[in-house]
């Protein structure tokens, strides 16, 4: 005991502070001070790894060093990287109970806790759900995560399903009353994950939109793949040097699929940032008790709003394209929310669907696609 102490006092861990930054900028997104143990407040440095987590998600991220697990107070360590010039040579050497810390001109002992007490995650028997190119990744985790709805308690709605029909995955989100999906390329073969008849065929992957909001950041610029794999509670994430695991979310996504409603209708298409523009511009004298504004659509489209508040709005946009005539009554935050979440490089142009009065109305932009509820006449 007495050897492996002195080895362990001994040992230095030596890399650039740019690079054991970035490492933990990535972990520190799911490491708290004010979580459940205090032990999480710290960050897991080890074979190659550096480790954090909050008992729901953990991001596991490579660094080119090897080294015994030791435990790192996370904010104090990140303050100390930043104190440092990024050439600078950071060392790490534990020590008993705590760690001194060397970069450029100053030192620092912190305290550190028992590894044996950090909770351990091991996934066994994950499955491949689907692959795809980083950069495609996160514009479909943005082009519809922002319609969750963390609150829903009857469906499983605060979560972004990933749903596999025919080899090809759709992302999907709702609150129940507006829905955004995307379809995504992939550079792997899938097993279907739908709402089905079939026994043998799985459920859509449910993965809590904070996680996947995560991945999209951490594969951020990334010329990689994203692989996503999952078992029955555990959904693994894996881009370029960090692994995000998270629980899925338990409970039924909506069948998704029938709510989008068969077109009988001719659809319109408009230019989607004079879409955006002139949402903007009628919404101005909306409130909280009158949030609607009347999408009038004729050979061009006419948006009005009134509230006893702030008054009355009249803002027309011409139509590239004029199709069944139609009047209807929409949240206007939905309908900026899915033309502000497509990508800058997306096609310029909307397609507008609309069903008639009391029908939803389904927008869509290329691969991007939202169904929007209407609102009642007196709303």
């Amino acid at each position: 005991m007495a050897t492996a102490t002195k080895e362990r006092k001994e040992q230095a861990v030596r890399m650039l502070a740019s690079d054991l930054q970035a490492a933990l900028a990535d972990v520190v997104r799911v490491v708290s001070s004010r979580g459940p143990k205090p032990i999480l407040a710290n960050v897991l440095v080890g074979h190659g790894l550096i480790s954090g987590t909050n008992l729901e998600i953990r991001v596991d991220r490579t660094i080119d060093t090897q080294c015994e697990p030791m435990l790192l107070p996370a904010e104090r360590l990140l303050a100390i990287l930043r104190s440092c010039r990024g050439t600078d040579e950071v060392t790490l050497t534990p020590s008993g109970t705590s760690v001194k810390v060397r970069c450029g001109r100053g030192s620092w002992t912190l305290p550190t806790e028992d590894v044996a007490e950090y909770p351990a995650w091991e996934v066994a028997g994950a499955e491949p759900v689907c692959r795809l190119p980083a950069d495609q990744f996160c514009r479909t985790v943005r082009a519809v995560a922002y319609a969750v709805d963390a609150e829903s308690s009857r469906y499983a709605l605060g979560a972004v399903a990933i749903d596999v029909k025919d080899s090809v995955p759709t992302f999907v989100a709702t609150d129940g009353r507006m829905l955004a999906a995307v379809e995504a390329e992939v550079d792997q073969a899938v097993d279907d994950r739908t709402h089905s008849k079939d026994p043998k065929t799985k459920p859509p992957l449910l993965i809590p939109a904070h996680a996947i909001r995560l991945a999209a950041a951490i594969a951020e610029g990334s010329d990689d793949s994203v692989q996503i794999e999952a078992t029955a509670s555990e959904v693994v994430m894996t881009c370029h040097r960090a692994t995000i695991t998270a629980r899925l979310v338990s409970g039924t996504f909506p069948r998704w699929r029938d709510v989008f409603p068969a077109a009988t209708t001719e659809p319109h298409s408009v230019v989607r940032d004079e879409l955006l523009a002139s949402t903007r511009a009628a919404a101005v004298v909306t409130s909280e008790q009158s949030n609607g504004v009347v999408y009038d659509w004729g050979d061009k489209l006419t948006l009005t709003a009134r509230s006893s508040e702030y008054g009355e709005s009249r803002v027309t946009c011409e139509l590239q394209e004029s199709g069944t005539p139609c009047k209807v009554k929409l949240n206007p935050a939905f309908v900026r929310d899915y033309l502000a979440h497509l990508p800058a490089d997306e096609e310029p142009h909307v397609s507008v669907l609309t069903n008639g009065p009391g029908g939803a109305v389904v927008l869509t932009t290329g691969d991007y696609r939202c169904v929007i509820m209407p609102l009642a006449e007196d709303a």
